[in-house]
């Protein structure tokens, strides 16, 4: 059905249709992650695909990683649909007063939720006493199974949301209920004409995005201090479980980084309406008298505006990617090294981070 509706439009109307209508966000990043995951099945492979356990050894990892897999990857599609559902609550069936201000912020509230869950189960199914010790134990941090270009990422969505966020919050202005969701753009040249007043992302919604972010990133790094504390099973499993451990690293820093960037963006597109306002309008008892609207970051908020859809498709479909390799299957579960080194071969992986 996608493809019949894309062939009748024009890329002008597809165009406009992202930058006014969020859902289509979804429908691309959907069809791209739907290929990015096919893409990593088909080429997934390599020590993945080696020797099999059997009996319990293979049910005990199965068991060990596969509720905290499954539970992010719900998370990740929990966090993409919660942005198309608050979408069409707000836009057709809320009718209250003021600032929605979980508008910015339910993507890291459902981030979070998610996180704490795969955490729980972390410490729970997937911790305990190993089997075998194995030796030499080496200390690994949160850092040890996660991509470094990874965490780059990462802090560099959170950081630049921070930003976003005091800059704006510091440029808002408090409505007549104390709701600081305007920005005030006085009229040059006519002192007399009261400013123009537009919904802006002022602190109604920046504060409650910075403290869901903030218990995001908590979540987050204890989600992946404890993946990387908890003891292996055996020495032979060293080798699976190092690659379990890291697809669990990857799945709540990729979580973390696509909800910081779908809030980025549902902040750039509050932003982006306000740069866009340019003239305003009065109309008087005999004439209409139109002024020109000047705003000293008007460009820069255009900007943001126009770069704000991009950075929504970019998003969701990291946490629909994240919803589509995490879940879990028998390849992923049932694999590791041989048991009995090969002659001549060294010992068996003790788990060293990478």
């Amino acid at each position: 059905m996608l493809v019949p509706l894309f062939a009748t439009v024009g890329p002008l109307d597809l165009t406009g249709a992202i930058a006014t209508w969020p859902p289509m966000s979804f429908v691309l990043a959907l069809v791209a992650a739907a290929t990015v995951v096919a893409i990593r099945a088909n080429t997934s492979g390599g020590i993945e695909r080696g020797a099999g356990l059997i009996g319990e050894r293979r049910s005990a990892l199965r068991h060990r990683y596969a509720g905290e897999h499954l539970a992010l990857a719900g998370t990740g599609v929990a966090v993409a649909v919660s942005f198309v559902l608050e979408f069409f609550f707000r836009g057709y069936i809320w009718d209250g007063f003021g600032a929605s201000w979980w508008r910015v912020a339910t993507p890291l509230v459902v981030a979070v939720i998610g996180i704490v869950a795969a955490l729980i189960l972390i410490r729970t199914r997937g911790s305990g006493a190993p089997e075998r010790p194995v030796s030499p134990p080496v200390r690994r941090s949160w850092v040890s199974f996660s991509s470094p270009m990874a965490l780059v990422a990462l802090t560099i969505a959170a950081l630049t949301l921070v930003g976003t966020t005091i800059a704006a919050g510091l440029a808002s202005s408090p409505n007549d209920d104390g709701d600081w969701l305007w920005l005030v753009i006085p009229i040059p040249n006519a002192a007399d004409v009261d400013p123009l007043r537009v919904v802006f992302y002022g602190w109604i919604y920046g504060v409650p995005a910075l403290i869901a972010l903030v218990l995001l990133a908590v979540a987050a790094w204890r989600a992946l201090a404890r993946n990387a504390a908890r003891p292996f099973l055996r020495p032979e499993t060293v080798a699976t479980e190092r690659a379990a451990r890291r697809r669990t690293a990857g799945g709540v820093v990729w979580l973390t980084t696509g909800a910081s960037l779908l809030t980025l963006a549902a902040a750039w597109r509050l932003i982006g309406n306000a740069g866009s306002a340019t003239t305003l309008t009065v109309d008087g008892p005999a004439a209409t008298t139109s002024y020109d609207v000047a705003w000293r970051y008007a460009e820069l908020a255009s900007l943001a505006g126009a770069a704000a859809p991009i950075v929504e498709i970019v998003a969701l479909c990291m946490l629909l990617v994240v919803g589509g390799s995490l879940v879990p299957r028998a390849d992923h579960t049932s694999v590791a090294a041989p048991a009995t080194p090969a002659p001549g071969a060294s010992g068996p992986d003790v788990g060293y981070a990478r």
